[in-house]
């Protein structure tokens, strides 16, 4: 009889394909393992997508395993580097997003370009609570993978195949299992300190784990662990590729041209206001006017530039291009053998990490006129340009681009504290092995400030006062009083609970095996709520809206408390046939039923008697959903070194809370900047200007509101191993999602191309909370077209002895044949294979890892080369960020520019490593070459930085660092 024991605990217990193909970036070939020996217990395991615990040396789909040696080997210093350097991983978040606020220190998974929240994380196979993503990285929620602490992760399981069938319907990418250390009796300690050639970037990190009690003769164990880490920030100017900022020249096809992305909010400020000949009935002009500029003849700043009659910033020299952070993590896990059939287990993961991210200092267009707005300024600067000038200001207002410079840049430090309890049984009765859990998940996130932000009502009261003139920069020094700094802006918690039963039974006996059952069901409570202070509430236009109008100066005001929440069950059942000994199928069906959203702050959408936007009684919104999904696989292994695989899936996604719940509110301003969408209306800014946006949800019920979106997936593909030691896996892959939910709505730059077919998403005019009239665009989610995704999966291995020692070389990759969208049902087809696409994203061709490893008695050495595909770069129309070079060397004209091309990218790491008993010390350079990002003139794609794209390529350089571990 085979003896089960269960070496590793998931929600669901894993997929019916197994190792076989789960070659991590230097694991070895599944099939080359050895058997058993005779009478040796044959051991099963959960493998990451199964609900059937399987025979370790089966296997199916494609499962790539990351064991604790590799993951040491990769270099990688957290969960979100060791993920993101994956080669199937492409659209996550990375934490150069969180330098402009976008990303709010989080960080995620996302399998094949697929949006996050398509890529279902699981620790130690369970849920974990979510963090919400901003629009502009696909929207949503997916699994902060900074919460994550790598030095307690045992392996880590990646399923590059939809799993929405077994795991529930966000698993439409696939799935990746972080699995926890286990049943350890010993101890280990390890200590890193890492630093890049050039200045900033250093990093370091310590832990230790210790168990007690071995699970087979003491019937108990109990381990802990904790580790901790520290990133150091890099900043723009710390590298000559960021330094420059948004203004420089470039070259491209034998032409010199200047980019000037630089931004009309700056000190000295810029003064822009309508007006016409007096006495005239013509439409007003727009005009913009520097008077520090006009008197000096400068800007004042060597931040700061002339462009016509206006001081221009370059903003993008004073960002940072990595954030720094630290983390503090630890886990206590405690088993008990209540019997040879029984175990019971509980388990604590505890996180805290802590991301300070700075950008440039507070950019705050903001409204004057003669009677309440700065009327001090309106009267110095205004009036006597209009009357030198002959002209008269109709609506007597103005706006006045400014920029908090020499108190410095803003600066956010987000607190992401996760707390994940989990507890269960495993056991055996009546022929039926199963389990249950219980997770108590929850992640808090603090946006606190940390620089840079300026309290409005006090820097009114000091120009009010004559101390401080924004418009020269006289007095500045004043505004530090005026920093806002350990102010709490908002806190957001996030909580999941689910409860989990399972069971797996023998059928029926089949000439390859006996068949096998599995049954499940789960149900889980998700809520998710951001409370915020006073100074963000403000100028909301709604009643939560506080009495005072006193707000953060560049920060992110007029938003609405928003709590939301929503239950969920699902059943689910597979089935495992070993039709032959050499044909396997499995048939795997889930239905999942998910209520409507339940909100506690809704809103009307108009305004009362007051002037303000009224509070409606909380209630369920929304559409209620439910599906059934089925998924079918099967293995054909006509000899023993040939592996044919293929399968079919069906997904179903229902909409994310944030999608359905929350209010129409102020989000800032665009990404990019464009000429007035509606000419002469009272909205439109001068020239190419940034316009405000607005986001908000999708409340409606019934065929008007949020549909769930299904998806088709299928997979073919195989392994051979022609010779011993050599293993070669291929899959072809596809997904396809109907009625794709956009979180972001249609994206600014297709609404501001086609501003008619698209005008109902525009408030025009709209009045800034700022006190100055613009146009907003809103961003609402909608249910989408189609959208494609298809491409080839390669994992190849080949190991062999030689004189000088053990070589192993792996390649592993993707390539992406087919990716396309659309915002709407019949609607224009987007892609952003190869090219940087009108949703700010990039596709990335071909993505690949290819590494060489020497072991030589103790001693090993590993050299990896990482490498992504080149790729079209954005493009500028006429009249926006790309200039001609004039005869002098001076900026000349604005032309239309097609974009660059992006060269192919490729770095090497290098890794030793000597064991020496109960100590070993490892020694690494990443970025042997010392090879910079490419150069890009992307704006609007990833934490304002310029000169490259901090989503696809590290900034550091080379890297140096040093490992030691210590077994006791």
């Amino acid at each position: 009889m085979i003896q089960e024991r269960v070496l590793s605990r998931s929600l669901r217990l894993m997929f019916s394909g197994g190792v076989v193909a789960g070659l991590g970036l230097l694991a070895l070939p599944a099939m080359a393992q050895d058997a058993p020996a005779e009478g040796q217990a044959i051991q099963r395991v959960e493998i990451t997508g199964s609900s059937i615990k399987r025979i370790q040396q089966e296997g199916a789909l494609p499962v790539q395993v990351l064991t604790a040696a590799e993951i040491k080997q990769t270099g990688a210093t957290s969960a979100t580097d060791l993920i993101q350097m994956l080669p199937q991983m492409q659209g996550f978040v990375p934490s150069s997003s969180s330098v402009n606020g976008g990303g709010a220190g989080v960080t995620t998974a996302a399998l094949h370009s697929l949006p996050s929240k398509y890529t279902l994380v699981l620790l130690d196979g369970q849920r974990v609570a979510p963090s919400a993503i901003g629009n502009g990285q696909g929207g949503g929620y997916a699994v902060n993978l900074s919460s994550i602490p790598l030095e307690a992760v045992e392996r880590v399981e990646i399923l590059t195949d939809g799993a929405s069938a077994t795991y529930g319907s966000d698993a439409i990418a696939g799935v990746v299992n972080f699995i926890l250390k286990k049943n350890l009796t010993k101890g280990e300690a390890y200590a890193t300190y890492g630093q890049p050639k050039e200045n900033g970037g250093k990093w370091s990190s310590a832990g230790v784990s210790k168990g007690w009690g071995d699970l087979e003769t003491d019937r108990w164990n109990v381990l802990a662990s904790y580790s901790h880490e520290e990133l150091q920030r890099i900043t723009a100017l710390q590298r000559d590729f960021s330094a420059k900022g948004a203004f420089f020249k470039f070259n491209s096809g034998g032409k010199q041209y200047y980019f000037d992305q630089r931004t009309g909010n700056t000190e000295p400020a810029n003064i822009t206001f309508n007006a016409r000949p007096i006495g005239s009935k013509a439409d007003p002009t727009g005009y913009a006017i520097n008077p520090y500029l006009a008197a000096n003849g400068n800007c004042g700043s060597a931040l700061a530039g002339p462009l016509g009659d206006q001081c221009r910033f370059n903003y993008a020299s004073t960002v940072e291009d990595v954030p720094g952070n630290r983390r503090d993590s630890g886990l206590l896990k405690g088993t008990l053998k209540i019997n040879d059939d029984t175990t019971a287990w509980a388990e604590l993961v505890l996180s805290s990490f802590a991301m300070t991210a700075q950008y440039a200092p507070s950019a705050q267009p903001m409204g004057v006129n003669a009677t309440t707005r700065f009327p001090s300024l309106y009267n110095k600067y205004v009036v006597p340009y209009l009357a030198a000038h002959g002209l008269e200001n109709p609506d007597g207002t103005a706006t006045l681009g400014y920029r908090s410079v020499l108190i410095g840049g803003r600066a956010d430090e987000y607190n992401t504290n996760a707390r994940h309890f989990s507890t269960g049984i495993d056991g055996a009765a009546f022929g039926w092995l199963y389990n249950a859990s219980l997770v108590l998940s929850q992640t808090k996130l603090k946006d606190v400030s940390a620089g840079g932000y300026s309290d409005y009502d006090q820097l009114e009261a000091l120009v009010a006062a004559g101390k401080y003139d924004p418009v020269t920069g006289q007095g500045a020094d004043l505004l530090k009083g005026a920093l806002l700094n350990n102010y709490v802006f908002s806190r957001t918690k996030s909580t999941l609970n689910t409860a989990h039963v399972g069971a797996q039974h023998d059928l029926f006996n089949l000439p390859g095996g006996t068949s096998i059952i599995a049954l499940g069901a789960d149900y889980s409570k998700t809520k998710y709520q951001t409370d915020y202070s006073p100074l963000i509430l403000s100028n909301s236009g709604f009643v939560t809206q506080p009495a005072s109008a006193d707000y953060p100066v560049g920060g992110s005001y007029g938003q609405v408390p928003f709590s939301a929440k929503r239950d969920n069950w699902g059943v689910f059942t597979e089935m495992n046939f070993p039709v032959t000994k050499t044909l396997e199928l499995t048939a795997a069906g889930r239905y999942d039923s998910y209520d409507k959203v339940h909100s506690d702050n809704n809103f009307a959408t108009l305004p009362d008697a007051s002037g303000l936007i009224p509070r409606l009684p909380s209630g369920d919104i929304g559409n209620d959903s439910s599906a059934g999904t089925y998924k079918v696989s099967g293995k054909w292994t006509p000899v023993d070194t040939v592996l044919l695989r293929a399968s079919y899936a069906t997904g179903f996604k229902a909409p994310n809370l944030s999608d359905v719940a929350g209010a129409n509110t102020f989000n800032g301003s665009t990404a990019g900047s464009y000429a007035c969408p509606f000419p002469g209306s009272p909205g439109c800014q001068v020239g190419q200007a940034q316009y405000d946006l607005l986001i908000g949800p999708n409340n409606r019920s019934g065929a008007e509101g949020l549909q769930p979106e299904k998806s088709k997936q299928w997979l073919f593909g195989g392994r051979i191993e022609p010779l011993r030691g050599l293993s070669l896996g291929l899959d072809l892959w596809n997904v396809q999602i109907r009625n794709q939910v956009l979180s972001a709505g249609v994206p600014e730059q297709e609404g501001f191309k086609n501003p008619q077919q698209y005008k109902n998403l525009f408030v025009n005019p709209y009045p800034d909370p700022a006190g100055y009239t613009t146009i907003a665009y809103l961003l609402a989610p909608v249910n989408g077209g189609v959208a494609n995704y298809r491409g080839v999966d390669w994992d190849f291995s080949y190991r062999t002895k030689t004189p000088v020692g053990d070589v192993r070389a792996t390649w592993n990759g993707t390539y992406m044949l087919k990716q396309n969208y659309t915002v709407s049902a019949g609607g224009t087809v987007y892609s952003d294979l190869g090219q940087f696409g009108q949703d700010n994203n990039v596709v990335f061709r071909v993505q690949s890892n290819i590494s060489l490893s020497l072991t030589t008695g103790k001693l090993s050495n590993t050299l990896t080369a990482h490498y992504k595909s080149g790729y079209h770069d954005q493009s500028y129309p006429l009249d926006t960020a790309v200039f001609a070079v004039n005869p002098d060397g001076s900026v000349g004209d604005t032309v239309a520019f097609a974009g660059l091309w992006v060269p192919s990218y490729t770095t090497f790491d290098w890794q030793g490593k000597y064991d020496f008993g109960k100590f070993a010390l490892t020694a690494g350079i990443k970025n042997l070459f010392d090879r910079n990002p490419p150069f890009t003139l992307q704006n609007a794609g990833g934490g304002n930085q310029i000169g490259y794209d901090g989503r696809y390529a590290d900034p550091a350089g080379r890297s140096f660092y040093i490992t030691g571990n210590y077994k006791f």
